[in-house]
């Protein structure tokens, strides 16, 4: 047996929706975690029991399926991080509800395992350093696009090739003010949520991942909202490179996306200084010269994500983490104006689309973290596209998202207080 076994069986709870904010299920999570030997679900945790139990029956969670382990259904939060449990796998849609389990999985010394990018885009520097106070390790999942990049990255990393651009392909055009309406009926035909189908299309999804690299590896994104233009594989060391070498980009290191047949992919682009390992590049049939492009076909998604439980249990690290303080923040504008008084929705929703930008100016500007804005109330008439400030919105504080951005400030300097 070529993996070491645990020598025991190890308890994973889910704290998720049926569908989280990656566009993915947290059942197939749950039963891909199932099927791996030496793992069980011990239980699935949401506010609303309903929907944890339609997280238990839809995966099969509720059946002896060899293991001896049948899960249960549980709507209280301190129940479920008082049973059999090692790593907390946290999928809920709803960024506050991640964001409750999150500190409170900690304060309970259990691991954590986050797939909602909503919230680890806005406190992601919280969650770092309240898991090291706990003594106990918080990642981002792998087997989305940050962490599928940052196996590439840090492959380049290691050989020391200096890296020009890093990202992921976009599978669908840029519709920045796509809404549900538009996808019900072909959400229907794919079994998919028409609100998570809307938050790929209108960018959001790519804005979150892309920031999560980008504080990840702690490279910056080339301008607000990134390029993302429409390339395809064998045009990615024509594009993603210095506007001096023909290319997009003003500076180098950046994190990027592009719209072809990249999607589902990602992709490094990389140079060298040494003339013998160009030379060797060409001689090995690597396409382009004197920048070169590593690119990974698929990302699996939730078929990969235990891997982040591998990591945890038994290297003691994270799949992906942020590196140190933000470097880019995902914002968002309106999708339509907007009157005071008028409630924000959430991601993938009828109001705003998410807007990455460099964390200096989200501070100069006082511009509002998404996970803020959602279920918030605008305090002024709002035009269509505009960037939605601090100032203009009224936070529901009993989200407990407010409280957090707040104490984050100790620790990073964006956003701190006067």
């Amino acid at each position: 047996m070529l993996i070491k076994p645990f020598g025991r069986n190890v308890g994973i709870g889910f704290a998720g929706s049926v569908d989280t904010d990656t566009g993915q299920r947290t059942t197939t999570l749950a039963a891909q975690v199932r099927s791996i030997n030496e793992m069980y679900v011990s239980a699935v945790f949401n506010p609303d029991k309903e929907e944890a139990g339609l997280v238990v029956s839809k995966a099969g969670l509720d059946r002896d399926g060899g293991c001896g382990m049948i899960s249960s259904a549980v709507d209280n939060l301190e129940e479920f991080l008082s049973g059999p449990l090692e790593v907390v796998v946290v999928s809920d849609m709803d960024a506050a509800v991640a964001n409750k389990v999150i500190l409170e999985s900690f304060k309970a010394g259990k691991h954590v395992i986050n797939l909602n990018a909503v919230s680890e885009a806005a406190l992601g520097v919280l969650y770092k350093t309240k898991a090291a106070e706990s003594g106990v390790v918080y990642s981002v999942g792998a087997g989305d696009e940050p962490a599928a990049t940052l196996e590439l990255v840090e492959f380049c990393e290691k050989l020391n090739l200096d890296i020009v651009c890093a990202g992921k392909g976009k599978n669908n055009p840029m519709n920045l003010h796509a809404v549900p309406d538009d996808y019900f009926d072909y959400g229907k035909q794919k079994n998919l949520n028409p609100q998570s189908i809307a938050s790929f299309v209108d960018g959001t999804k790519t804005m979150l991942e892309m920031s999560i690299l980008s504080n990840a590896t702690g490279w910056r994104i080339d301008r607000p909202g990134m390029h993302g233009p429409n390339v395809n594989v064998d045009q990615l060391t024509s594009v993603f490179v210095p506007q001096s070498a023909g290319g997009i980009l003003h500076s180098t290191p950046v994190i990027d996306y592009g719209i072809g047949d990249i999607a589902p992919g990602v992709f490094v682009i990389f140079t060298t200084s040494q003339q013998s390992i160009i030379d060797e590049l060409l001689y090995l049939k690597m396409k382009g010269g004197p920048y070169f492009y590593l690119y990974k076909p698929y990302h699996l998604g939730n078929i990969e994500a235990p891997l982040s439980i591998h990591a945890i249990l038994r290297e003691q690290r994270p799949s992906l983490v942020i590196k140190g303080d933000f470097v880019t923040i995902v914002c968002a504008k309106t999708k339509k104006a907007l009157k005071a008084g008028d409630e924000f929705d959430t991601t993938g929703g009828y109001t705003f689309y998410g807007y990455a930008v460099p964390a200096e100016t989200a501070r100069l500007h006082n511009l509002a973290p998404l996970a803020l804005i959602e279920k918030s109330t605008a305090r002024r008439d709002i035009g269509s596209d505009e960037l939605i400030t601090m100032d203009d919105i009224k936070i529901d504080e009993s989200r407990g998202l407010f409280d957090s951005w707040n104490i984050q400030k100790v620790f990073t300097g964006n956003y701190r207080k006067d």
